[in-house]
């Protein structure tokens, strides 16, 4: 009796068996048709895509405030690159598909600035279709003399006094966002991912600060503020943005 019942479990984990090999196999395709789908409709939106850049690269500080808005992307920005991120007018996210490679580009475009003299700099990572192996391809800042920001020392510029003072000394602690470009820094994930999956999607809902604070995962602080796991309160996100905003850029007719 006990042999009749281990056979019987046996051809019952084969059906089973059977059954999840057919539900994959469907997965497989469904993922197959997806990625398809996804590239005709990337097209599809390329210069809707495009559109919407000319008209942000038309509005002041536009994808400062946007960065400065993503509840974690802001702190991979130092209160030191504000100055120089004014002037980026265009941010543009590509998929690869070429050469037996698929990845992302990240583009930046800058206008003329007293810090670099690229008018564009990018970060590309891609993945060879055959084995995944990864590629990473960037561009090299040619930073102007004494303004390579990857080098300030920290507390540079931080203002004495006044409210914003430890939102901006806590940000001053922060490496400065152009270090992502360092040729050494092969990792697209956080910052890639943010990029791609949030800003690139929806910038103006970033812009308008519109970034979904209240999600779980917040706590309450010790004066019933909510903290994201960063451990900043609202209060000093919005000193950290109110600063981006205040500020005049460097080397700004006041």
């Amino acid at each position: 009796a006990m042999a009749d019942s281990d056979e019987k479990l046996e051809r019952e984990f084969s059906f089973l068996q059977s059954v999840e090999d057919k539900i994959k196999a469907l997965t497989d395709e469904q993922e197959e048709k997806m990625v398809e789908l996804d590239k005709e409709y990337g097209k599809k939106k390329r210069p809707l895509y495009d559109e919407r850049t000319k008209i942000c690269a038309r509005i002041p500080n536009f994808w400062l405030n946007a960065l400065l808005n993503h509840r974690e992307l802001q702190y991979y920005i130092n209160t030191s690159d504000y100055d120089c991120l004014r002037h980026l007018t265009v941010l543009d996210v590509k998929e690869i598909e070429e050469d037996g490679y698929q990845g992302t580009r990240y583009c930046f475009t800058f206008n003329k600035n007293p810090f670099f003299d690229n008018t564009e700099i990018f970060k590309e990572f891609k993945f060879k279709k055959e084995d995944g192996e990864l590629s990473v391809n960037q561009s090299k800042i040619k930073w102007k003399e004494g303004m390579d920001l990857t080098l300030q020392k920290k507390g540079a510029g931080a203002k004495k006094g006044g409210k914003r003072e430890a939102a901006d000394m806590a940000a001053q602690d922060t490496p400065s966002f152009f270090g992502w470009f360092d040729e050494h820094e092969d990792c697209e994930s956080p910052i890639g991912e943010w990029f791609r999956e949030d800003i690139w999607k929806d910038p103006f809902k970033y812009f308008c600060g519109e970034s979904d604070e209240d999600e779980d995962g917040e706590e309450e602080g010790e004066e019933g503020e909510k903290r994201c796991y960063t451990g900043k309160t609202r209060r000093e996100r919005r000193e950290r943005r109110a600063a981006a905003h205040a500020a005049p850029a460097r080397g700004a007719q006041v």
